[in-house]
């Protein structure tokens, strides 16, 4: 049989026909075949890298195929030990050009001596050429027919002079463990450098999701990717959104908008004793015991019956715990004092009614824009314990409970009333219906226990003062990847995971959203013309001289 697709373009025969041209068994056994991929180089020998081996190679690029960008994917054709015919599905790590006509030496020369030098391009030189750096991920078996019977770990190591193609969307889709039906996955983007669409496993969202990078690299607009397709998949997603960039595509996604005072409250049952206390001002000495008491013994009546307190509870109960603390009334009244207090604070009030909201394809936005961090802790603590109580509970199939700039509510060697409970939910929270997706600008502030727990990554454009916070999060990317990473343009990022969610380190372009971004930096300038100021207007100085 003739396998023209593991042939060097110049000796594969016409499509469908066998060598003399007629229709033997060998040329219908090619036409069923599937299409050939495209052929992009050949492996190449290279003594200073001992090259081909088992974890780096090289391929002299085709003349007429552009450089291939870091993270695509090529396959070698390789032939096993037993003689069967296989694919060595391998990501690019870097490319560059040999012309020994553009040597240093070369160039100074003709800059000294103003000669007229012409030699002839890649393709017709016999000493101009580039080679692409490649690291193998996966094998991939073939039958006699050319199809994948096999996906495995790298076993056969490619001869040098083997052709290299372009790898198919079966190949990547087998090899990185995405879904291979977009109507039941999370479609992403596409692999950079192809038009082959990244689907995630829709159980990734059980796993938790980081997303990662800096300021303008595309991180929010990822997150709103996402949003577009948990929704249409029915998972009901609750955002704490920290800055007001998800407001429109809430609405967009026939979602609800809350704010923290306004149509939104939590009852004090919601909070901790030390969230009280270090909510109401000024409480020292005896006065914090007793806070803590009387909150405590509401907290155990309220967790066993299912029910909740309010400020008006609490400020009985601390009059009734008193006299068995043998509390006098110069702490007793100042304490009631104080923590009437909390009356000030408009979120605390009646509780808010999760169980009518999260339907399938809920998505509620809860806008936290211009809290004060402390507020915003309280706030985002209080959601998530009531969240993992009703998931306990089975109040509802799944959540997605989502964080912007979440390095404020888990900050890295501190303890806040946001940290232990989010800690919990990243431990156990697929045991309790409950998916986490955590965004962050500055994930060196972030509490390491979380981030470690967090199997599917988004590693966006990020400063080069960050990336040593995330050294145990690149998975399999090589040095060579995670170095292009402060540069990384917007829109396009590191996809990683552990081997449940993503086999290995890709590149990705994140497809368009359908929903508003709110998280676009403003066109200022375009308001200062809007005023009337173009360009820049000439200094105007006064002449003091008489």
């Amino acid at each position: 049989m003739v396998f023209q697709d593991r042939l060097p373009p110049q000796n594969r025969l016409p499509e469908g026909n066998a060598s003399n041209g007629s229709h033997s068994e060998d040329s219908v056994a090619v036409a069923t075949m599937p299409a050939p991929p495209a052929y992009v180089g050949t492996l190449i020998a290279l003594e200073s890298a001992h090259s081909p081996n088992y974890l780096k190679q090289h391929f002299r690029i085709a003349p007429h195929i552009p450089s291939p960008k870091p993270g695509s994917m090529v396959a070698v054709e390789a032939i096993t030990d037993d003689g069967r015919h296989s694919r060595i599905l391998e990501r690019v790590i870097n490319a560059w050009e040999v012309n020994p006509h553009e040597d240093a030496f070369s160039s100074n020369l003709r800059e000294v001596i103003p000669i007229r030098t012409e030699y002839a391009e890649e393709g017709s030189s016999t000493v101009i050429y580039r080679v692409a750096e490649i690291e193998p991920l996966k094998e991939a078996l073939l039958d006699e027919n050319g199809r994948i019977t096999e996906i495995r770990d790298v076993q056969t190591l490619p001869r040098a002079g083997s052709p290299v193609y372009e790898a198919t969307e079966e190949q990547i889709v087998e090899a990185l463990g995405l879904a291979d039906d977009p109507e039941r996955g999370i479609h992403i983007g596409v692999l950079r450098g192809s038009q082959i669409p990244v689907v995630l496993k829709r159980d990734v969202i059980q796993r938790h999701v980081f997303i990662g990078g800096g300021i303008g690299s595309g991180k929010s607009y990822t997150r709103g990717v996402l949003a577009e397709e948990l929704h249409m998949l029915g998972v009901p997603q609750v955002n704490i959104d920290v800055n007001g960039e998800m407001v429109d595509a809430a609405t967009e996604l026939g979602g609800i908008n809350l704010e923290p005072g306004v149509g939104f409250q939590l009852p004090l049952s919601a909070l901790t004793a030390d969230d009280v206390i270090n909510a109401v001002p000024s409480l020292g000495g005896n006065m914090v015991d007793l806070v803590r008491h009387a909150h405590e013994e509401l907290l155990k009546v309220s967790r066993k019956n299912g029910t909740h307190f309010l400020l008006k509870d609490l400020l009985a109960k601390i009059r009734e715990v008193a006299p068995d603390l043998e509390m006098k009334a110069q702490t007793v009244n100042p304490a009631l004092g104080r923590t009437a207090s909390l009356e000030r604070i408009k979120y605390l009030g009646s509780p808010y009614d999760w169980e009518s909201v999260l339907e399938p394809g809920a998505f509620i936005n809860i806008n936290c824009k211009g809290l004060l961090v402390s507020d915003l802790r309280i706030i985002t603590a209080a959601v998530a314990r009531d969240l993992q109580r009703l998931g306990q509970a089975k109040k509802f199939p799944f959540v997605a409970f989502s964080i912007d700039e979440f390095h404020l509510v888990t900050p890295a060697n501190q303890d806040t009333v946001s940290l232990q409970v989010l800690r919990e939910l990243a431990r156990i929270g697929r045991h309790v219906r409950i998916g986490l997706i955590l965004t962050t600008q500055s994930p060196q502030d972030v509490d390491r226990s979380i981030l470690k727990r967090l199997l599917t990554r988004f590693l966006h454009a990020i400063e080069p003062d960050q990336l040593d916070s995330l050294r145990g999060i690149f998975s399999d990317a090589s040095e060579d990847l995670i170095k292009q990473l402060p540069k990384m343009p917007q829109g396009t990022c590191i996809l990683t995971g552990a081997y449940e969610t993503i086999r290995h380190a890709s590149v990705i372009q994140v497809r368009q959203r359908s929903t508003t971004h709110g998280g676009k930096t403003p066109d200022i300038w375009s308001d200062f013309e809007a005023a009337g100021w173009v360009g820049k207007h000439p200094i105007q100085q006064e002449d003091t001289h008489e």
